[in-house]
């Protein structure tokens, strides 16, 4: 190939990205107030309203770290290299976990669930994978400080590698938004999408270390060790432990891992959504 073919693609690979994060900007009023309407919608006529959108995944939570910490006891426990206790090492992980899946399942669904939006030319499309996006990660917001005040009461003391939380929640939502923009894309065209989706949710809680360590595998387990480190969301999830569990980075590859690939997905994802939102009409 030469320089002159590969100016141009470049080129085209900026204004992608230009387009989108103008795009997102320009945008942000109507996105934030279908992000409310996604929170409030879902939940209402109930008698705890919007309540649930905290509630539910606290008590999922809770039900996780009992299941696991007091009927199924892991050894994961307080030493030199385990500094805090099980309640902290499962939170860390799963709280964003819980997010990643719940945006995951809004997107695979999300174009086919406004059909009228999309078919009205002037409407910016692009918004809607983003608004669930962002109302899973308020919910991740309450998650973490309930954690985090959790952590001052049981350990008196809080590390100061959770100054790095602000840097995760951005590669996060990078990574999260361009994940549903595939999502999105294919849903319109697969609508068994969203089956598959839930079944690699209920899966994947078991194929990160969120409720065990890679050392804590037997020998019948231990073979598909490699499972665990080709998942990239079992290297966010070590990136949250780093900054809320560790308090050290025990796991400095896997920052550089998920600093890369949610920059690669959130453009790429976009692309994807890109080249096929013109067929999105005649599918739906």
């Amino acid at each position: 190939m030469t320089m002159s073919a590969v100016l141009p693609e470049k080129r085209g690979h900026l204004d992608a990205l230009r387009e989108l994060v103008l795009l997102l900007t320009r945008h942000r009023q109507l996105t934030w107030e279908m992000t409310k309407r996604e929170i409030t919608d879902r939940y209402a006529g109930q008698v705890f309203g919007t309540l649930w959108a905290v509630g539910h995944p606290l008590l999922l939570m809770a039900l996780y770290v009992f299941v696991f910490g007091y009927i199924f006891p892991s050894r994961v426990g307080r030493s030199d290299e385990l500094p805090r206790n099980l309640t902290t090492y499962i939170l860390a992980g799963m709280i964003p976990w819980l997010t990643f899946s719940e945006a995951m399942g809004k997107a695979s669904s999300v174009i086919v669930g406004h059909a009228a939006l999309v078919k009205q030319v002037v409407f910016p499309i692009e918004i809607l994978p983003v608004k669930g996006v962002l109302a899973s990660f308020l919910t991740q917001l309450v998650a973490t400080s309930i954690l985090l005040v959790y952590m001052g009461a049981a350990e008196h003391a809080w590390p100061a590698t959770l100054l790095l939380l602000p840097v995760l929640f951005f590669v996060q939502l990078l990574a999260m938004v361009g994940v549903s923009y595939v999502l999105a894309s294919v849903g319109v065209y697969f609508r068994d999408l969203k089956d598959f989706v839930q079944v690699f949710v209920t899966a994947g809680l078991f194929l990160a270390p969120i409720l065990y360590q890679p050392a804590q595998l037997n020998q019948v387990a231990r073979p598909f060790r490699w499972v665990l480190y080709a998942n990239p969301f079992s290297h966010l999830v070590w990136c949250y432990q780093d900054a809320v569990y560790f308090g050290r980075l025990e796991h400095p590859v896997s920052w550089v891992i998920v600093a890369v690939l949610s920059s690669g997905v959130f453009y790429g994802g976009y692309r994807v959504f890109r080249k096929l939102k013109a067929l999105f009409g005649d599918a739906l």
